[in-house]
């Protein structure tokens, strides 16, 4: 009876069995990852999903006109048809300028005091022109977000920086034409 001398006694011995076919939390964690990462390969390389993203990827060519508002009369000449289009900010090529139209003076309007109520008036000035700048581009089409050039996302309404070999501004989409020949 004299086991506690080298350490270890019949009760220790059974403590330090390790149990042998028991699932832990570990081997759980570690079967819900691997399962994740075959779902994902799956998704991924699947033949269906990558049928899917090809057909909703289409290549269009597009049309879009941008307004520039306000443009002293020494720059509406400085934009020309064919000029090379760049996205300021992403420094890509948005296309190719295809008419310009300066016939349109820019007004803005503005409220004079009248009695009690107020009343508007358009005012026009003389040096100014509002620019509409119609520009043609290849554009990729996803069915969740629409029109892009250069993953720039063309939209009416949407506010685009460009510039040109000799002009640079911010202006907005106001039209775009999808059937183009």
């Amino acid at each position: 009876m004299n086991n506690s001398i080298n350490g270890t006694s019949s009760f220790g011995k059974a403590k330090k069995k390790k149990r042998v076919g028991r699932f832990n939390l570990i081997d759980l964690i570690l079967v819900v990852l691997i399962l994740l990462v075959v779902a994902i390969l799956v998704q991924v390389f699947s033949p269906i999903s990558l049928i899917k993203n090809l057909a909703s990827n289409q290549t269009k060519e597009i049309q879009y006109t941008v307004e520039f508002l306000g443009v002293d009369q020494e720059f509406i000449d400085r934009i020309k048809e064919d000029d090379l289009v760049i996205n300021s900010v992403s420094k890509n090529n948005m296309g190719t300028v295809v008419a310009v139209d300066y016939n349109t003076k820019y007004s803005e309007l503005q409220y004079v005091e009248n009695g009690m109520e107020g009343e508007g008036i358009l005012s026009e000035y003389p040096n100014k022109y509002n620019l509409l700048v119609t520009i043609s581009a290849t554009a990729d089409y996803l069915k969740e977000s629409g029109y892009s050039v250069n993953a720039t996302r063309i939209a009416v309404g949407e506010k685009l920086s460009l510039r040109f070999p000799d002009y640079v501004s911010e202006g907005y989409c106001i039209g775009l034409e999808t059937d183009v020949d």
